[in-house]
C-alpha cells in the first residue's frame, strides 16, 4: 500500500505492494508517491515538521541551525510553500517520536505555530496513517522538484560530488546520520506522557451479532441492511478521527476540510459525534470519512464509504 498524488495534488491510497521500479519512477518524475510514517507495527524511523508558510519556515531553518550547532544533523527539505525539517531517528513507537518532536518544539518555542508534526498518530488502528510526500520527486502541482538543501539554502551534496544531483542526494540519503539516543532519550524523558484516550461511558461498541443458522429471508434483510449501525459501534469517533487529524486533550483541533486556524473543529465524546462550528459540518464517523474522501480525491459517495469503513473496521 502506498500514496499517489494526483495532478491536482491530492492523494489516493494505492492498495498495491510498492516495487522498487515505483519508486525510481518516483525520482524519474513519472509519479509522485508519499512516505507513511509509521509502519505496521506503529514504529517510526524519522519525524517531519511541516512549515505551510515562509514565516514559519524561516523558524524551521533557525531550528535546524540551533540543532546543527548541538551536534544534531537535520536534513531541510524545501516544498511549495514552505519545507520540511526531517530528523532520522533511532527505532521509536509512534508514542515516543510525536513526544520527542512535541518536546523540541516545545523546547525551541515553535509549538504555537502550528507547524505539523508527522507521524500524527501514536498508534494505528485502522489504516496506515499519516504521510508525507517522498522526498526527491516532482511535485505534481507545481512540476518541480525541491531537493535537500544546506543551512544556507543551497542543494546538499556530499564531499566528493563535483556539482550536487538527485543521483548524489540519494547516495546521501541512503545512509542518513540519525539523532543521537541520548539526545532524542533526553527530549522524551523531560516530555509529558499522553493521556489515554478512550471511549466515554456512553459510546459502547456493540458485539457482531451472531447469524442464525437458518434465518428466514427477513430475519436476513434486517441483518444485512444495518452496515452503517455496526460501523459507527466498532469505534468511538474519538478513537477513528485521531488516527487522521491532532487534537488535544480537549477533543479540539484544526479542521482539515478548510483552511481553519482556530481549533475550529471538536468531539463531543458524550454523544459520539464531531462537529466544525466553522464550517457547519459534522456528524458519525461515516461523514466524517465521506468528506476525507472528497478531500483525498476518492469516491465519496455514501455506499463507496460504507464499503471502504466496512473493511476497516468489520473485518
Amino acid at each position: 500500500m502506498y500514496p499517489l498524488q494526483l495532478e491536482n495534488g491530492r492523494y489516493i491510497s494505492i492498495q498495491r505492494q510498492l516495487y522498487p521500479d515505483l519508486i525510481a519512477a518516483h525520482l524519474k518524475g513519472f509519479i509522485t508517491i508519499g512516505s507513511y510514517a509509521l509502519d505496521r507495527h506503529s514504529v517510526a524511523k524519522w519525524i517531519c515538521l511541516d512549515a505551510d508558510d515562509q514565516l514559519r519556515w524561516q523558524k524551521l531553518i533557525g531550528l535546524a541551525q540551533t540543532l546543527t550547532a548541538q551536534g544534531v544533523t537535520p536534513y531541510l527539505e524545501p516544498s511549495r510553500r514552505g519545507g520540511h525539517l526531517w530528523l532520522f531517528t533511532p527505532p521509536l513507537s509512534g508514542t515516543d517520536a510525536r513526544r520527542f518532536g512535541k518536546q523540541l518544539l516545545a523546547d525551541h518555542k515553535l509549538d504555537k505555530l502550528k507547524i505539523e508534526l508527522y507521524p500524527k498518530q501514536d498508534k494505528l488502528v485502522t489504516g496506515p496513517g499519516s504521510f508525507v510526500r517522498l522526498p526527491l520527486g516532482k511535485h505534481r502541482l507545481t512540476n518541480k522538484y525541491y531537493p535537500f538543501t544546506t543551512l544556507e539554502g543551497q542543494p546538499l551534496k556530499s564531499p566528493a560530488a563535483a556539482t550536487p544531483s538527485i543521483r548524489d542526494q540519494i547516495k546521501v540519503l541512503t545512509n542518513p546520520i540519525r539523532v543521537p539516543k541520548e539526545f532524542v532519550d533526553s527530549l522524551i524523558a523531560r516530555s509529558p506522557v499522553p493521556k489515554t484516550h478512550s471511549p466515554t461511558p456512553k459510546f459502547e461498541p456493540t458485539p457482531e451479532p451472531a447469524k442464525p443458522k437458518k434465518p428466514s429471508k427477513k430475519r436476513r434483510e434486517r441483518y444485512d441492511s444495518k452496515p452503517s449501525e455496526r460501523i459507527k459501534s466498532a469505534i468511538s469517533v474519538s478513537d477513528f478521527v485521531r488516527q487522521y487529524i491532532e487534537l488535544d486533550d480537549q477533543g479540539r483541533g484544526h479542521c482539515p476540510f478548510h483552511e481553519d486556524q482556530i481549533n475550529s473543529f471538536s468531539i463531543n465524546s458524550d454523544h459520539n459525534f464531531w462537529h466544525c462550528f466553522a464550517c457547519e459540518r459534522g456528524g458519525s464517523i461515516i461523514d466524517f470519512w465521506m468528506l476525507w474522501r472528497k478531500k483525498q480525491g476518492e469516491n465519496y459517495s455514501f455506499k463507496a464509504t460504507i464499503t471502504d469503513l466496512a473493511h476497516k473496521l468489520l473485518k
